[in-house]
């Protein structure tokens, strides 16, 4: 695994070991950022913004976004082991001041606006069992509806959501979220959303 682009272009990534995480591959990644510098009006790059990587594992998403131009992003996960991995992949690129590290897990963490007035990118990578049930009071809906809350966003934020392709998440999800896009790469998808008042 290593960083696709940007000022830590080529350099490797470390993967946890003994976690249940799912380091995504360098191809997809690279159709991933593609499809959000696109959307962003910055091909090949990112603007200035700030991320949030919830079930970030190694930071692979949160640090090829800093790579591309990201000025923060808040890492967050709750597997410890996942956790020293990460801070081994940031002290070797030597990102410190532009990162944050919370240990705690995404369905309860609060993260006020951090790196400036909210978050204007959100990736979500749980493991894709908690995906398949949106029901209230179920893990995925108290993610979805801490978002813009607990995790405080912009109103014009994005939400990118990795889950199985068998899985399709709602087209209205808890918190005022609603479906843009979704992309697959194999047995794997993303689906994008934003706040449903910033589509109208």
């Amino acid at each position: 695994m290593r960083v696709i682009a940007g000022r830590y272009k080529g350099r490797r990534l470390a993967t946890p070991t003994g976690s249940t995480s799912r380091p995504i591959l360098d191809r997809v990644k690279v159709s991933l950022f593609d499809w959000l510098g696109s959307k962003l009006r910055e091909p090949g790059r990112l603007p200035p913004i700030s991320v949030c990587d919830l079930f970030c594992a190694a930071g692979s998403q949160g640090i090829e976004a800093l790579s591309r131009g990201a000025t923060f992003c808040a890492f967050v996960d709750k597997d410890r082991a996942a956790i020293a991995c990460l801070r081994k992949n940031l002290d070797a690129l030597g990102i410190t001041k532009e990162a944050v590290i919370i240990n705690q897990p995404a369905e309860s963490v609060a993260l006020g606006p951090l790196g400036g007035d909210g978050f204007d990118l959100v990736f979500v990578d749980p493991p894709y069992r908690l995906s398949e049930d949106v029901s209230a009071g179920s893990p995925a809906s108290r993610i979805f509806a801490g978002l813009g809350t607990r995790i405080v966003t912009r109103p014009e934020a994005l939400v990118l959501w990795r889950h199985d392709d068998k899985c399709t998440l709602p087209q209205a999800a808890p918190g005022g979220w609603t479906t843009t896009e979704r992309r697959t790469w194999g047995s794997m998808a993303i689906t994008m959303f934003q706040q449903s008042q910033v589509q109208a």
